[in-house]
């Protein structure tokens, strides 16, 4: 027996050190496992960092006035504004204002005014009406019945530029147009009245 004890102690103690050898290559591959496991998980946090780190950062500050630039810098509103700009009116204001021209004479009074009533007592009476005027740039005046130029179809010419004329109205008419045509150097006006009965 005394041989026996040794021996299975000698068994023992070389057990020993195989088992804490496997033990330690188990608890290396483990912690290998592990530490790959880590790594793989801070790798992968650190990307999600830096992608949502850089998305974040950009989107808080940057993408604010980076989405309003862009809208605003695409937008063709400033463009549109400065095209209505340069097509000003006040440069067509200048042109009209140069051409101006003297006409023909002017009449700086007329009588009697359009649209006025003779007053006529019947159907068959003849009523007076006294035509005067005044004018400017005129040398003579014509009167015509019917007509709208008086020189075209004159009842009197070679009148004066400012002058009277005393006409009878036919009261058989409802209304009946007169006119006065002055002349000058510059032209001929004309002045047409429709007196009513």
């Amino acid at each position: 027996m005394g041989d026996e004890t040794p021996t299975v102690r000698f068994n023992a103690a070389a057990d020993e050190p195989a088992k804490q050898s496997s033990n330690s290559k188990t608890l290396v591959i483990i912690l290998a496992i592990v530490g790959i496991i880590l790594l793989v998980a801070v790798a992968v946090l650190l990307t999600l960092l830096f992608s949502r780190g850089t998305g974040t950062v950009a989107t808080s500050p940057s993408p604010s006035p980076t989405s309003s630039n862009p809208v605003e810098t695409p937008t063709p509103s400033p463009t549109p504004t400065p095209t209505p700009t340069p097509t000003s009116t006040p440069k067509a204001s200048p042109s009209p204002s140069n051409p101006p021209q003297a006409t023909g004479p002017v009449f700086n009074s007329f009588s009697p005014a359009n649209g006025t009533q003779v007053g006529c007592p019947d159907d068959s009476s003849a009523v007076p009406v006294t035509f005067t005027w005044t004018s400017s740039d005129a040398n003579e005046a014509a009167i015509g019945v019917g007509v709208t130029d008086a020189y075209a179809g004159p009842y009197e010419t070679g009148l004066a530029a400012d002058g009277s004329y005393v006409l009878n109205y036919q009261c058989s008419n409802a209304t009946q147009i007169y006119t006065v045509s002055i002349k000058g150097p510059t032209g001929q006006t004309n002045k047409t009245v429709t007196l009513k009965r």
